[in-house]
């Protein structure tokens, strides 16, 4: 592991500033170590700067291809993933830790999933992570953090014949997690509160639902793209169930610009600021776009861009992993 471990911690401190998310790490592979193995490198992308800083180059043990990584205060994870083994792209379990807080401990391996999964769904909320996707023989499963092992997750009926779309999303502030279905006639939105460890359907016919997607407060926030041409933000009430009008107050495109991938994730920076952000291998540099969301006192959404259109800050990659706040 090169870099220097104490600014890794110092980055950590300065992401969050007076309550609002002012920079994001992210991990990139597209670089080889000294024996041409891939490597990954995390890096800070200051939102207020538009730079980018390399902080550290670390590599997990048998890092594998479509991972997921989740973040829980100081720690990231990366679960699950592929493997090529006989010419054949094989699901694993493994789960490897990462703490901020102690970067010179490098990444270290904990208990694996009861499943090998691959390309998983998974966030972290009050000291446990839970994993939906990737597995045929097992719906989702929990990762206890202090205990270090792993319990199934109970299946709603919906599970038989719907699959999750993704991403599954955190409702902190009710305790719970957002979960989309999509199935051959119906798209339906549930919640699986887990202090109680039960499944409720919010709403059968809930169409929209795509990556960029968000929540504070009453408001669900999709980011829903028709075509190249056609795009539009909805805004759904998740307490009166009822979808709201969106008026944009500044210039502001909505479609996602040509270089940006399907699916730019959506980020709370705090309060009503938002952020997506993407990496543009046309350009060779992530770019960014910040704007403000918030009812309006007259039954809909305000919304306007801040400081601009659109940032970027220079950075050659492939395919790099925002890790979400």
């Amino acid at each position: 592991m090169s870099g220097n471990t104490r600014n890794c911690s110092s980055y950590f401190d300065a992401r969050q500033r007076d309550g609002e998310i002012k920079g994001l790490f992210f991990l990139d592979k597209t670089q080889r170590d000294t024996e041409g193995k891939r490597r990954t490198d995390l890096h800070f992308l200051d939102l207020e700067r538009g730079e980018i800083s390399d902080v550290l180059s670390t590599t997990p043990p048998d890092v594998p291809l479509g991972s997921t990584v989740v973040t829980c205060g100081n720690h990231v994870y990366t679960i699950g993933g592929k493997i090529l083994r006989g010419g054949i792209l094989r699901s694993l379990n493994h789960v490897f830790r990462f703490d901020f807080k102690h970067a010179e401990r490098g990444w270290r391996k904990v208990s694996s999933m009861l499943y090998p999964r691959g390309l998983p769904e998974a966030l972290a909320a009050q000291g446990k992570i839970y994993v939906f996707k990737g597995s045929r023989d097992c719906f989702g499963e929990v990762y206890d953090i202090s205990g270090d092992s792993w319990v199934p997750l109970c299946v709603p009926s919906i599970a038989e014949y719907s699959g999750v779309s993704r991403p599954v999303l955190l409702d902190s502030s009710r305790s719970r997690i957002l979960v989309h279905f999509s199935g051959d006639r119906y798209r339906s939105l549930y919640a699986y509160y887990y202090n109680d460890k039960s499944w409720v359907c919010l709403d059968p016919k809930f169409p929209y639902w795509s990556l960029t997607v968000g929540i504070v407060g009453n408001v669900l926030y999709v980011f829903h793209e028709i075509s190249d041409e056609i795009c539009s933000w909805k805004a759904y009430d998740v307490q009166d169930k009822k979808w709201l009008p969106v008026k944009w107050l500044t210039e502001f495109s909505l479609h996602q610009p040509f270089t940006a991938p399907v699916g730019a994730p959506l980020i709370h920076l705090g309060n009503d600021k938002w952020c997506m952000v993407w990496h543009s291998v046309t350009l060779n540099c992530f770019e960014y776009l910040i704007f403000r969301m918030w009812r309006n006192g007259h039954g809909g959404i305000y919304a306007a861009a801040v400081d601009g259109y659109r940032t970027s800050a220079s950075f050659g990659s492939v395919n790099p992993t925002i890790l979400m706040p």
